[in-house]
């Protein structure tokens, strides 16, 4: 049975390009699935093999260790910033997004305000 090894979910395309080169060096036989069109899908990088899956999750587990400690960690400010080019570019996304904290919140706290 297939094992995933890597969920490829919001990993940039340039670090899933150095799993699949990762793992075609050590020869690891892997494929790999999409979210698909509406996104409900498993994207990620799966090897049939068990003794492979566990040879790619260790030498995965290392390279994610570099990419840690390379990585340089990001401030409030651009957090915020990120925020809003994400708002920018997906308006219903954040719409949505939006619409259910209101609606959320709102049931949370309906049953308190019946009270007074």
């Amino acid at each position: 049975m297939a094992k995933l090894v890597f969920r490829l979910k919001n990993v940039p395309e340039e670090e899933a390009d150095d799993i699949r080169q990762l793992l075609s060096d050590n020869d690891i036989a892997f494929y790999e699935t999409s979210a698909g069109r509406w996104q409900v899908s498993l994207a990620g990088i799966w090897v049939k093999d068990n003794e492979q899956a566990i040879t790619a999750r260790q030498l995965i587990v290392e390279d994610q260790i570099l990419r840690a400690k390379a990585a340089v960690p990001i401030s409030r400010r651009d957090w915020i910033v990120g925020v809003f080019q994400h708002a920018r570019h997906n308006p219903v996304e954040m719409l949505f997004t939006i619409a259910a904290i209101v609606l959320i919140t709102g049931l949370s706290l309906y049953p308190f305000f019946l009270s007074f």
